[in-house]
């Protein structure tokens, strides 16, 4: 784990510009405190060397740092939980590229002075994935469906490094058990996904509101102290919502969610995080544990023989390369004998190692796998050598934070023929057929994903393909299209409209029977009444503002049109936007209902095991990707995708707007690869018939004609 490899390839590329010894000097020197003020390198090619080194290697604590610092503003504060009640939708934050099948919970840690009590339901009978990160990103734990499958709740100690409790695997205290979850830095982060279908009804057990209710909600995050006064039990959250955000939060968030483009701000940001978590070293929490004790939801480190160390030990060295530069465990400060030479050498070397990770984040995607593009391999806990810190900041600078792949793989398409960026405006379709029996054929083209099952068979994680815009313009891009709300297939109008008052244009309505809630841009529909009402049936409408309620019942007015910002790619921002005109309503005679829409963003095994997806006469599916409904395609099967057409109702024909398309395929639980076939390297050490670096390949997406 130690970064020797880093270290000596640096000190190459510094030897081959005639600056070793000022190299060797910072080595020599890093075991001393930092002097104030800080004398640091003036060759600007030393500088702008170790300037881009240091970007790659502290982009996972600067992100960290300022996601974390964002968060804890908008989302929710430092030792808490931010439940999202609904699935990734177009008109909701989420997470970025948030997946339309799982419900989320998120939460930023500050373990310096506290232990927490994390407490999740049963993990064998929905899928869940408990993720837990640290400082530099690695995954430290991942309780969940595959590693501690369990009929009961489980209860974790979450501490930092430097607790009583960090080198323990499980504790005892005043009579009560728990597994225990330590932190290798003091900031921590949480991202938990449970699987949901949020296509079904209500009174399916994997519909949104059950799972909300029965699983979601019964994961709880309290103090040590309070778990104990509470006789050893879960204090559940007075509500689920967390606050809205003032306006002085969100102004104060705004110098916190995007990428510094400034090298300064940058590296002090980063400089910040590292004053706040010490790097852990060799004798942090667990290690020297033997791997063969290690409890299952701990993730051991890359290529580990035998005996685990913290995820991120190892890497004082490497950092102590980046003295010269002002950049310490103590912080960052700009060397006080540079001038303007050092200090444009400084913002070069930051801007190279930008280029080299943008670089490096394009996986090739060529005919071999049909053009879709995924990494099947490194994800999740990285080595510390040059090669890892390259890797977790390609993952860094793609979304975050990312999951072991035998977690989740994800596979990403931006052109079906390698070269023609994917379009809205066309009809495309993809087939997945049902896998042989013993065959023997690797790989296995176009079957559904193979997914990891229990000792019944049966899936234990799930699949699913969605659908986003990509746009380089905007860091919390791709997002997700409002064109999702287009197809009406699985919703349906039956609530009860109470009244309509045609002289205020408001109608007071029940409650969504679908336990949904309703606030401005929830799309709804109405039924075959609607007519007599100024409306039409069965066409998507929109809440114009946040409902007010009586108690009981909720006064609402709508329209016609959800007017999302756009960015300057010309691509409509996932939760913006404001309403078009208010609805005119009229008075009618006859009852009328509505319901709230379940937007089609993406489609998977939740439709399939639900029964709602149409089969082809073979058995297989097929999904269709268009901006309007195949002729002959069954609704169920049909993903909406922006069309010009589309975009110019809402926009009008004077400004550039963006039809490319991204689908991505996720493939929580998939088979290990020695069990093939599988999208998981399949090495030959485990099973000599199958050296492959996957042994499925996802089935190809076919254009079938252009709008």
């Amino acid at each position: 784990m130690k970064s020797h490899k880093f270290t000596k390839c640096l000190l190459l590329a510094i030897a081959a510009s005639g600056m070793q010894t000022n190299a060797q000097t910072a080595l020599a020197d890093s075991t001393e405190s930092s002097p104030q003020p800080v004398i640091g390198i003036t060759d600007p090619t030393t500088i702008k060397n170790l300037a881009a080194a240091a970007y790659v290697w502290s982009l996972p604590a600067e992100y960290t740092y300022r996601f974390s610092k964002y968060n804890e503003l908008v989302t929710a504060p430092a030792n808490t939980l931010k439940y999202f009640s609904d699935p990734a939708l177009w008109n909701n934050a989420a997470t970025n590229a948030g997946n339309p099948s799982a419900l989320y919970i998120y939460g930023t840690f500050d373990l310096t002075l506290q232990d927490l009590v994390f407490t999740i339901p049963a993990t064998d009978k929905t899928f869940s994935l408990f993720a837990f990160y640290d400082n530099f990103t690695n995954t430290i734990a991942n309780p969940g469906t595959r590693t501690t499958p369990s009929s009961v709740a489980t209860t974790y100690l979450l501490v930092g490094p430097n607790s009583e409790y960090a080198d323990k695997k499980n504790v005892r205290l005043k009579g009560f058990n728990y597994k225990v979850i330590a932190s290798d830095t003091y900031r921590a982060q949480l991202l938990a996904r449970i699987g949901v279908n949020a296509l079904a009804p209500a009174s399916n057990p994997d519909s949104v509101s059950q799972v909300r209710e029965n699983v979601m909600e019964m994961v709880t995050l309290n103090t040590l102290e309070q778990f104990q006064q509470n006789h050893n039990q879960s204090v559940f959250p007075a509500t689920y919502e967390a606050p809205t955000p003032t306006p002085e939060q969100l102004t104060q968030a705004q110098q916190w969610q995007n990428d510094p483009s400034d090298a300064i701000k940058f590296f002090t940001q980063a400089g910040e995080s590292l004053k706040e978590n010490p790097l852990p070293t060799r004798d942090t929490g667990l290690s020297g544990t033997l791997l063969k004790k290690l409890p299952t939801y701990i993730i051991p480190q890359p290529n580990a023989n035998n005996i685990y160390f913290a995820a991120s030990s190892g890497q004082q060295s490497t950092l102590a390369l980046f003295k010269p530069i002002g950049l310490t465990q103590k912080g960052f400060t700009i060397p006080s004998n540079w001038g303007d030479v050092q200090l444009q050498a400084f913002q070069q070397g930051f801007e190279l190692g930008e280029q080299k990770i943008a670089s490096l984040m394009s996986v090739p995607a060529t005919a071999a796998t049909n053009y879709w593009s995924y990494s099947n391999n490194g994800a999740g806990i990285y080595p510390n050598t040059n090669q890892g810190y390259d890797t977790r900041a390609i993952y860094t600078r793609s979304g975050g934070i990312a999951n072991l792949p035998i977690d989740a793989t994800y596979a990403q398409l931006r052109s079906n023929d390698g070269v023609t960026p994917l379009n809205g405006n066309n009809t495309y379709s993809i087939t997945f057929k049902n896998p042989v029996a013993n065959d023997t054929n690797l790989p296995a083209v176009g079957i559904l994903p193979p997914l990891a099952t229990d000792n019944n068979g049966n899936a234990l994680g799930n699949w699913s393909l969605s659908i986003y815009q990509p746009d380089t313009s905007q860091a919390a891009a791709p997002f997700i299209s409002q064109a999702s709300v287009l197809n009406t297939a699985y919703s349906s109008a039956t609530t009860p409209v109470i009244s309509v008052n045609a002289s205020t244009d408001t109608m007071t309505v029940a409650a969504p029977d679908d336990g949904s809630v309703l606030t401005a841009s929830t799309p709804i529909l109405f039924g075959t009444n609607a007519s007599q009402y100024g409306l039409e049936p069965g066409i998507p409408y929109y809440i114009a503002n946040n409902p007010t309620t009586d108690g009981t019942n909720l006064s609402i007015q709508v329209t016609k049109q959800w007017i999302q910002n756009l960015s300057s790619a010309g691509v409509p921002i996932q939760f913006s936007g404001k309403p078009g005109s208010i609805v005119d309503l009229t008075t009618g005679v006859d009852s009328l209902s509505y319901g709230s829409i379940k937007p089609v963003s993406q489609l998977g095994s939740a439709q399939i095991t639900s029964q709602q997806l149409a089969t082809n006469a073979d058995g297989s599916y097929t999904l269709w990707l268009s901006p309007t409904l195949p002729n002959g395609v069954a609704p169920t099967n049909w993903i909406p995708t922006p069309s010009t057409e589309y975009l110019q109702s809402i926009y009008g024909t004077g400004q550039p707007l963006s039809t490319k398309i991204a689908p991505s395929l996720r493939i929580y639980m998939p088979t290990p690869g020695d069990q093939p076939p599988s999208i998981l390297p399949c090495p030959a050490s485990a099973n000599p018939a199958c050296p492959l670096s996957a042994s499925y390949m996802i089935p190809p997406l076919v254009k079938v004609s252009t709008q």
